[in-house]
């Protein structure tokens, strides 16, 4: 067994195995960077459908694809980290990339749904708005008819 593998028996709660993971390694630091740009991102497009629709896609796709990741990362992970995170469960990936990418699609979904009630909200106003206007003239036109 290799010296930086923990015995998966040792980590009893979810907590316990954050503990055990090194957060300050480049390539999770540059993973949570990515996070915070397509957060930011997220944030700066949020009057632009079209563009979060394709962010929105190519997270979802991000997610979908996090197994064959796990599986090439777990064959390949001297190539970029000290330690052997990448169980065969998906618990690590999911943890680092699934769970922040899920997050960052229900922002964007929030935002969705922020703008259809302000557009629903701006349509009854607009109705509100005609009808006031249809009574006025049905009015008018009444009192035009009298004299």
């Amino acid at each position: 067994m290799h010296e930086s593998f923990i015995e998966t028996t040792s980590i009893t709660s979810y907590w316990q195995f954050l503990r055990m993971i090194n957060w300050y390694e480049p390539w999770l630091i540059a993973l949570g960077g990515f996070h915070a740009i397509c957060l930011l991102i997220i944030i700066l497009t949020r009057g632009h459908t079209n563009i979060q629709i394709l962010i929105f896609l190519a997270l979802l796709s991000c997610i979908y694809c996090a197994e064959y990741i796990n599986e090439l990362a777990a064959r390949k992970w001297q190539l970029f980290a000290h330690d052997q995170y990448f169980d065969s469960q998906g618990l690590f990936i999911s943890t680092v990339l699934s769970f922040p990418v899920i997050i960052n699609c229900c922002i964007i979904v929030i935002i969705w749904l922020y703008e259809s009630i302000s557009l629903i909200k701006l349509y009854i106003k607009q109705m509100k708005k005609k009808r006031t206007e249809q009574i006025d003239s049905i009015d008018t036109d009444k009192t035009k008819k009298k004299e």
